[in-house]
């Protein structure tokens, strides 16, 4: 028999790997480029600007809710935009720029 997880798991997740993230805390952004949801809090890896190594960062589920439903909302209004005007100008490649409300622990 399979082994079943009772972690709960977000959908849909592959839509944040290569987004913009901001840290508006830190004045900060880079790309994500992993995510992690097999540990007990999801996890996700961001390349800051200037940095050379990816950082792991740890997240609620309900903040990796919020991600991805941010870049899909992102995503539907630069889609909304692109399709109501002359698309006359070179596709952008950057995806969705995602802010990030880091989680303190005391």
């Amino acid at each position: 028999m399979p082994y079943v997880s009772r972690k709960q798991c977000v959908s849909g997740v592959h839509q944040l790997l290569g987004s913009t993230l901001r840290d508006a805390r830190r004045e900060r952004q880079g790309r994500i480029v992993g995510i992690d949801q097999t540990r007990e809090h999801p996890v996700i890896d961001v390349i800051w600007q200037g940095q050379p190594r990816a950082e792991r960062i740890i997240i609620t589920c309900d903040q990796l809710r919020d991600l991805v439903k941010a870049s899909l909302a992102r995503a539907a209004t630069d889609l909304q935009k692109t399709t109501s005007t002359d698309i006359t100008g070179e596709p952008s490649h950057d995806k969705s720029l995602i802010l990030l409300t880091e989680q303190r622990r005391a």
